[in-house]
C-alpha cells in the first residue's frame, strides 16, 4: 500500500478513476479474502471425509467452486443491500467496482486450491492427495494474508510473529476440528 494522507478514512492508491482508495475498502478486501480462505478451508476439510479412490477432482472442484461461488454471490448481494439501505441507491461506478474487487477476494482466495484439485483431474496425482495439499495451501495462504496485514503496524517484532502464527492456527485448529467432527 502507498502512503497514507492526511485524512484518516483514505489511503492514497489509485484504482480506475485515480481515487483514493478509502481505508475501508481495504478492510473490505482484507476481510473477504479471509473469509473466502478459511470458508474454502473449511469446505475442504468437509470434503476430506468423503474423498475416495473413486473420487475425481473435477467433482471436488466443482464442489469448492460451487461453494465459494456461493459465498461471493452472498457477498455481493449483502454489501449491495447494505449500500443501498444507507446511501437510498443502488451502487454506481466506483462504488460499484470497489464492491466487485472486495468481493472477488473469495474468488480469488480459491485459485490455488482449485489448481491443486485441477492437477488431480488431469491426473497428476489422486484426489485426497489434492484435498489435502488444497488445504495446506490455505493454511500458508493465512499466514501470508496475516503477514501482509501485520509488516507495516507498530506492533512489536514478536506480536507480528505471534498474529502470523495465531491466523496459521486458525487454519489448523479448522482441520483438525473438521476432521475429528467428521
Amino acid at each position: 500500500m502507498s502512503e497514507q494522507t492526511g485524512d484518516p478514512e483514505t489511503r492514497a492508491g489509485t484504482d480506475a478513476e485515480d481515487l483514493p482508495v478509502p481505508v475501508a475498502h481495504t478492510v473490505a478486501m482484507l476481510r473477504e479474502r479471509l473469509y473466502g480462505a478459511i470458508s474454502c478451508l473449511a469446505t475442504l476439510a468437509v470434503l476430506t471425509r468423503y474423498t475416495g479412490d473413486e473420487t475425481s477432482g473435477w467433482a471436488r472442484m466443482i464442489d469448492v467452486a460451487v461453494a465459494l461461488g456461493g459465498l461471493w454471490l452472498a457477498s455481493l448481494l449483502s454489501d449491495w443491500v447494505a449500500h443501498m439501505s444507507v446511501h437510498s441507491r443502488a451502487p454506481q461506478g466506483v462504488e460499484r467496482l470497489r464492491m466487485l474487487q472486495a468481493s472477488g477476494q473469495i474468488l480469488q482466495a480459491g485459485v490455488l486450491p482449485l489448481g491443486a484439485l485441477a492437477l488431480a483431474g488431469i491426473g497428476v496425482y489422486d484426489t485426497d492427495t489434492a484435498v489435502w495439499i488444497a488445504q495446506w495451501i490455505l493454511v500458508v495462504e493465512l499466514a501470508l494474508i496475516a503477514l501482509l496485514a501485520v509488516r507495516k503496524t507498530e506492533l512489536p517484532w514478536w506480536r507480528q510473529v505471534m498474529m502470523v502464527v495465531l491466523l496459521a492456527g486458525v487454519g489448523l485448529l479448522v482441520i483438525a476440528v473438521k476432521v475429528l467432527a467428521h
